[in-house]
């Protein structure tokens, strides 16, 4: 039943989170070919007016493409369980477990494919500025090689570590945004208010813990070391950090996904 529910919601909600992230590779390829074929004419600001617009409508494009999609799937989750559209949710032959499951499930990909298509989108805009690089292209890829050989950045570890931290904070970002409506359900009036509420106080322990983690991974300690010294123990922490974040938000999942599924065996507050 787990598999039908979650097939279900893919076909219910795909269009808006397709249609967005082919925004963003629209916007990404545009930005490129726009950047890389501006005429940079020296001291011209025509041109630098020219550039800035085109950076803050992809700045702002990027931003509103990742909002619509989480308050996108946010009002899905709040009108299917917590408003009236909740009496026929809950009258599903199905568990309540496999409800939030399957709506978790569906969001955390419908939020990793946004993050995906948004790396995309500023690789393909970032081909338009080195194409005015004047390194040729084989010249260009040597010379990263060279800065990753020298600094170690890109191993096997980062690479898994990296991939592991996207995937969770996709999940993350859904599971702290059910979690901030399922609270708020249980104002008997202003549930909307009560989870905006609730995401102000999980945004700003987000925050806290996040800069604690941060700060606690390394960077002290690397601080006060010399200068051959903090180049070697800056080819782990970097790692090392990411690692500690990822973990920082598994647990947070954890305790998000377990909140929603008790509060909303205990307690729903319907319209």
């Amino acid at each position: 039943m787990l598999g039908k529910l979650i097939h279900h919601e893919f076909s219910a909600t795909w269009k808006v989170p397709v249609a967005l992230d082919a925004l963003l590779i629209f916007l990404g390829a545009a930005g490129g070919f726009t950047l890389g074929n501006v005429p940079h004419m020296q001291d011209s600001i025509g041109v630098s007016i020219i550039m800035f617009l085109i950076t803050v409508i992809y700045y702002v494009g990027i931003i509103a493409a990742n909002i619509v999609t989480m308050v996108y799937l946010v009002m899905r989750y709040y009108k299917n369980l917590y408003t009236s559209q909740g009496y026929l949710t809950f009258t599903l032959p199905v568990r309540t477990d496999q409800i939030i499951t399957a709506k978790v499930i569906t969001g955390s990909v419908w939020m990793l494919f946004c993050f995906i298509c948004t790396i995309l989108s500023v690789l393909i805009a970032a081909l338009g500025i080195i194409s005015q690089i004047t390194l040729s292209g084989p010249d260009f890829i040597h010379a990263m090689k060279e800065f990753n050989n020298e600094m170690m950045i890109f191993d096997a570890k980062f690479a898994f570590t990296l991939i592991f931290l996207i995937i969770i904070s996709a999940a993350g970002s859904v599971l702290s945004l059910y979690f901030c409506v399922t609270v708020g359900q249980l104002w008997a009036k202003h549930k909307i208010l009560g989870a905006v509420l609730t995401y102000v106080a999980v945004y700003i322990a987000n925050q806290v813990i996040s800069t604690v983690t941060f700060f606690t991974s390394g960077l002290f300690g690397t601080a006060a070391q010399s200068a051959a010294e903090f180049d070697s123990a800056f080819k782990t922490m970097y790692s090392q950090t990411l690692l500690h974040l990822g973990i920082v938000v598994l647990v947070e999942c954890i305790i998000c996904y377990a909140a929603c599924l008790l509060i909303t065996k205990k307690k729903v507050n319907l319209d």
